[in-house]
């Protein structure tokens, strides 16, 4: 592929003591087989491994494919957006694809189809997969796997509870983000991306595998215990709707406060805090729109395996 001609995909990952797996992420990168050229910044957060090393053994092998950025001190536990800025500084695609240092891509035909699919439906900015789960032992089906098993359109109302728009599945329009927008949110996640490259546009899931989720203690989500993630989740569309009081966004804010509340209410350690966990169910309340919600909410104080038959039952 020419380096005259124009980057039509730009890849960011994010690594940071992935030292034990970023060479199976890098691989997915160089293995893409595309019409299209395409980059890959990769940036090291200061790791303490030797991730900086097999970074720069990669860009010093494909010049053309891995540009590298090295931090000297550790920049995401500042939660000062510096990461997200040097990766739109240095965006140069039309499209923007997202693995992080310890995922890794499994088509090498990935980028290609999901690229074939934008160029030919401008009315979409979002492009999604199935993927499967590496636990370091074996392999597992993704939670969407039998659930989806034929591709479909959607919008971020019509967004499915369970989450399919998984962070290295994405390929995204990168005219529908607009960072100075996404700089004001606190928490910064794949949500935001999400929510806003579907704002006034559709998304579309592939059924194929294309790729592979690990699931290992070091990881920056997988470590957290289920309150912690859902305290995260709970936050994190909490302020989203504060600047997006949308009723799409009503209604995660809203599921996202139950899940938080079910956790504390039946966890052995925080099902006396009874003050604050009331606080917790009436902020979801305060969010119900319609009569699913008012059922929604109801399954919110039984445990969470009632919850999701409610859920599976009333198709909510």
């Amino acid at each position: 592929m020419s380096t005259e001609e124009p980057v039509l995909v730009t890849i960011r990952c994010a690594a940071y003591n992935h030292g034990a797996y970023i060479r199976q992420t890098l691989d997915g990168f160089v293995k893409q087989q595309t019409n299209f050229r395409f980059e890959a910044l990769v940036h090291d957060d200061a790791s303490t491994d030797n991730t900086a090393d097999i970074i720069r053994e990669y860009a010093n092998k494909y010049p053309d494919i891995i540009k590298p950025f090295y931090e000297t001190e550790n920049q995401f536990f500042k939660h000062n957006g510096v990461i997200d800025r040097i990766f739109a500084a240095n965006t140069r695609g039309k499209y923007l694809a997202i693995c992080e240092g310890d995922d890794f891509w499994t088509d090498p035909l990935k980028l290609q189809k999901q690229v074939d699919f934008l160029e030919s439906h401008p009315d979409y900015n979002l492009v999604c997969h199935n993927w499967n789960v590496y636990d370091g032992e074996s392999y597992s089906e993704s939670p969407v796997h039998r659930k989806y098993q034929q591709p479909f359109s959607f919008t971020f109302a019509t967004l499915p509870w369970v989450w399919i728009t998984k962070t290295l599945t994405l390929l995204l329009r990168t005219s529908s983000l607009d960072y100075d927008i996404l700089n004001r949110y606190t928490l910064s996640r794949d949500v935001h991306f999400v929510y806003h490259a579907l704002n006034g546009s559709k998304g579309y899931y592939m059924t194929e595998i294309m790729a592979t989720y690990r699931v290992h203690s070091g990881g920056v989500w997988s470590k957290h215990d289920t309150n912690e993630k859902n305290r995260t989740t709970y936050k994190l569309y909490k302020e989203l709707f504060s600047f997006e009081p949308n009723k799409a966004v009503r209604k995660r804010y809203m599921n996202a406060t139950l899940a938080y509340f079910n956790g504390l209410a039946f966890g052995k350690k925080t099902w006396w805090h009874v003050g604050t966990n009331a606080k917790l169910y009436f902020e979801a309340i305060r969010n119900i729109s319609d009569a699913k919600d008012i059922v929604f909410c109801l399954g919110g104080l039984v445990p969470t395996s009632l919850v999701k038959w409610i859920m599976k039952t009333f198709k909510v």
